[in-house]
């Protein structure tokens, strides 16, 4: 019974012998022309990513490097205004202890007047 019905070659899968071929350009100018430009169209792309990522590490280097200097001037002014707060409060200091000796004296010498009274009214 199998030997009476014949198989249809199934022809979803072949293809022709002209599709099998390979397709061949018209000209092999064209072919190596269209190379070429693939070629010079991944390498300009690449260029173009390189110089575009140069481009931006450049920005970013400057913005870091005026972020740095900001900083820095900031530590600069900061570290001007606590030596002028050291050099007021050295100078505060010195002042009390001008004023501690002025009173000091002061205690002493009212001390020997007191004494003085005091010697004369016993007398």
């Amino acid at each position: 019974m199998m030997a009476n019905h014949r198989m249809k070659p199934d022809t979803r899968n072949c293809k022709t012998s002209r599709e099998l071929e390979p397709q061949m350009p018209d000209s092999p100018q064209l072919s190596s022309l269209g190379k070429s430009d693939a070629s010079f169209s991944e390498s300009s792309e690449l260029f173009y990513k390189d110089e575009s990522l140069e481009r931006d590490l450049n920005d970013l280097s400057k913005e870091i490097n005026l972020m740095l200097s900001t900083y820095a001037k900031v530590l600069s002014e900061r570290a001007a205004v606590d030596a002028s707060y050291i050099d007021e409060i050295d100078g505060l200091f010195k002042e009390a202890n001008t004023i501690e000796n002025f009173l000091i004296q002061k205690r002493e010498l009212l001390r020997q007047r007191f004494t003085v009274i005091a010697n004369t009214l016993h007398k």
